[in-house]
């Protein structure tokens, strides 16, 4: 049974990296096709890390808080134009 569980996790861990890869190669092919559409996107990201910075407190525990930001902030950051597409 333990060996079960350990492959499980290892398979959901592969398809979690695929599924990061995957998502990175569209972000990427999506500046190249639309530079402009991917800025408004990008901006629109920052400003959603922006305003859950200055939002009173949500009445929600901690690690659901703490779970968003790093959602948001993630986003934000997968949607920042790397040096090799500029």
């Amino acid at each position: 049974m333990p060996d079960e569980v350990s492959q499980s996790k290892r398979d959901l861990i592969a398809r979690v990296a695929t599924l990061e890869l995957l998502v990175s190669d569209l972000i990427h092919a999506l500046w190249r096709v639309d530079p402009d559409g991917m800025e408004q996107l990008a901006h629109e990201a920052g400003q959603d890390v922006d305003i859950q910075y200055n939002r009173f407190n949500l009445p929600v525990p901690e690690h659901q808080r703490e779970r968003l930001h790093t959602v948001l902030e993630t986003r934000r950051r997968m949607l920042k134009r790397k040096k090799a597409d500029a």
